[in-house]
């Protein structure tokens, strides 16, 4: 018999990996976005954060596939694909675009349609983390249970406004000529939301992991 699990406690220690990661990339894409809105070299500066927020996608897909991992290790079926595949296309995507346009290939138009792939990665990740989901968990010498566990409510409803913003600020960038500060504003959202999701995707693990000990 199985026995359905709701767990809401707190981690005793969190993973560092996230917060030395993607939240590395979030504190470097702000600090360029900042210093980018002070006029200082704003075409380069807004490609390389552009580079930087890919990377910081793709550091986050690769979290992601590792908790995967482990829960999988653990006897547990996983329900991240999606999240993991998303983040992945975007931040090579992004990747891909931020180099072209730190190599000044129409920067003017490459740079809001990263803008515009970032928005949508947050917009479904956000979407994605707030879906409760359900993991058979299959120990060794005991009945088999399903562990419900849910991201944080708050985060993911951050993720899916700050996703919908870049989106809007990447389609108005498009479309109004010297519109860069638009630009660099997105981008200083998106630096904000990756360092928001460094701070709060160790937490949601590890409450699962706390949830099978209980």
């Amino acid at each position: 018999m199985a026995i359905y699990v709701e767990g809401r406690g707190l981690a005793n220690e969190a993973e560092p990996v996230g917060l030395m990661t993607e939240g590395a990339a979030g504190i470097a894409v702000i600090v360029l976005a900042v210093i980018a809105l002070a006029g200082i070299s704003s075409a380069i500066l807004a490609s390389i954060a552009t580079i930087v927020i890919g990377v910081g996608l793709m550091v986050q897909a690769f979290n992601s596939a590792a908790e995967s991992a482990k829960i999988a290790h653990m006897g547990a079926g996983t329900d991240i694909g999606g999240e993991v595949m998303v983040d992945s296309l975007c931040g090579v995507t992004g990747i891909v675009l931020g180099i072209l346009a730190l190599v000044g290939i129409s920067t003017a138009h490459l740079v809001p349609a990263a803008l515009i792939v970032f928005g949508g990665a947050l917009l479904l990740g956000g979407a994605i983390s707030m879906r409760p989901r359900n993991l058979p968990m299959v120990n060794p010498g005991s009945e088999p249970r399903i562990v419900s566990f849910q991201g944080s409510a708050a985060a993911g409803g951050m993720e899916v406004l700050i996703g919908i913003a870049a989106i809007v600020l990447g389609i108005l960038s498009l479309l109004l000529v010297g519109s860069g500060v638009l630009v660099l504003v997105g981008l200083l959202a998106v630096g904000a939301a990756l360092l928001l999701v460094s701070a709060t995707f160790s937490g949601a693990v590890m409450r699962m992991f706390t949830a099978t000990a209980t």
